[in-house]
C-alpha cells in the first residue's frame, strides 16, 4: 500500500484532473502512478514511463475507461485489496470523469 495524507490525496486528485482535462498521460506524476499501481491494482507497466506510454495517444481512452463505472475496466473499484481510506478519492476520480468527459 502507498500511504497518503489527506493533503497528498488532494494533490493526487488535482494531478488526475489535469491528466484527464488535457487527455495527456505524460502528465501523470509519480504520486498518481503509485496510487493507481499500489492502491488500486492497476498494472505497473514496469515503471512510471512505461505506464505513461501504455496510455498515450489513442490508448488514452483505455485509461479513461478505468473510471467509467459501466466499463468492465472499472472492476478495480470493487477489489477487496483497496483500502477503505481511498474510497472517497477513487469515487471522486470516477465522478470527475463521469461529469466532465
Amino acid at each position: 500500500m502507498y500511504r497518503m495524507s489527506e493533503e497528498l490525496q488532494q494533490k493526487v486528485f488535482n494531478n488526475f484532473k489535469k491528466v484527464m482535462d488535457k487527455q495527456n498521460s505524460e502528465l501523470i506524476n509519480k504520486d498518481l502512478y503509485y496510487h493507481l499501481n499500489l492502491n488500486c491494482n492497476f498494472v505497473a507497466h514496469f515503471n512510471l514511463q512505461g505506464f505513461r506510454e501504455a496510455y498515450s495517444g489513442e490508448n488514452f481512452k483505455a485509461f479513461m475507461d478505468y473510471f467509467n463505472p459501466d466499463s468492465p475496466s472499472s472492476q478495480w473499484l470493487e477489489a477487496p485489496e483497496i483500502s477503505a481510506e481511498f474510497i472517497p478519492l477513487n469515487r471522486s476520480m470516477v465522478e470527475y470523469v463521469s461529469q466532465n468527459h
